[in-house]
């Protein structure tokens, strides 16, 4: 199995259509054909062929899924050894939706006012997604929030914290309280990030007794949860800043007593990093400067 395979594999399963993909990739149909018929040699059947086009086996998605991962990792891994006095690469850093992120884009700003053949590639999601991106080298960093034990990787705690609280609607009782106790939302509707369900940590910070909170669903970002409180399906635990509020029917609370959250921005600890990876963490040392163009 070689990486060019997966590549044309990978344009078959986008396209759904041999021929588009063949078109695609600029090479013959025929010839196309018969490197699927090598890659399914390999692993067995991949797609099934019918009349409304191609469908995947469960191999197929299983493959499709690895593939795009490895093929990500291959590209970055060719960039970033480019042998080249100039600095260039690619930098991959995946996190949550959280303005303690900007100490880390500051940082690249600066990096790459100096450097501008080196790029940035974020990638959104939640902590254990980022984390199994983090394990498998497709990401070079990650940014986690507390509650997270850090221990297991190199990490930096950033200089931002976060808040904290709820994002209810401004028209709820909730909504014009200055602050919001565990008491106050023992009997109602919430909804909670998939990462934070369960963590007993954050239950014994904030009171909050997950066997009895009412949960009427969950969320790994926070704008589709959002949308849930804007029609009054529930009041999302959340942190501050992720959601602008600001002439919105929609109002941040935050816990009290107040909790607040550290950031770290981590890396693996056995990871040889790649040189633009290396110089952010030298910028991330020095001072912030003022790079507003």
């Amino acid at each position: 199995m070689e990486i060019q395979q997966l590549r044309y594999f990978l344009a078959v399963v986008e396209e759904k259509n041999i021929t588009r993909a063949a078109r695609i990739l600029r090479i013959s149909q025929p010839a196309l054909s018969r490197q699927l018929q090598r890659l399914e040699d390999e692993t067995g059947p991949l797609f099934d062929r019918t009349p409304g086009g191609i469908v995947l086996t469960e191999s197929g998605y299983y493959l499709a899924e690895r593939a795009r991962e490895l093929v990500t990792l291959a590209d970055k891994i060719v960039t970033n050894l480019a042998t080249q006095e100039t600095l260039r690469g690619e930098l991959y850093i995946g996190g949550g939706e959280t303005e303690s992120l900007l100490p880390v884009i500051r940082s690249f700003k600066q990096m790459q006012l100096r450097h501008p053949d080196v790029t940035i590639r974020i990638h959104s999601g939640n902590g254990q997604d980022i984390l199994d991106k983090l394990d498998k080298g497709i990401l070079d960093f990650g940014l986690v929030i507390e509650p997270f034990d850090v221990n297991a990787y190199h990490h930096l705690k950033l200089d931002q914290t976060d808040q904290w609280g709820i994002l209810t609607r401004r028209d709820h009782p909730l909504g014009q309280q200055a602050t919001v106790m565990a008491d106050d939302l023992r009997d109602l509707p919430l909804i909670v990030s998939e990462q934070l369900q369960g963590n007993r940590t954050f239950a014994e910070r904030t009171g909050l007794d997950w066997d009895t909170v009412h949960i009427v669903g969950t969320y790994n970002l926070l704008f589709n949860a959002s949308l849930l409180v804007k029609e009054g399906i529930g009041h999302a635990v959340c942190l501050d800043r992720i959601i602008n509020t600001s002439g919105s029917e929609l109002i941040f609370v935050p816990l009290a007593p107040a909790l607040t959250a550290n950031t770290y921005l981590i890396w693996k600890k056995q990871a040889v990093l790649s040189r633009p990876a290396k110089t952010l963490l030298e910028w991330m040392s020095r001072p912030q400067e003022d790079t507003t163009f």
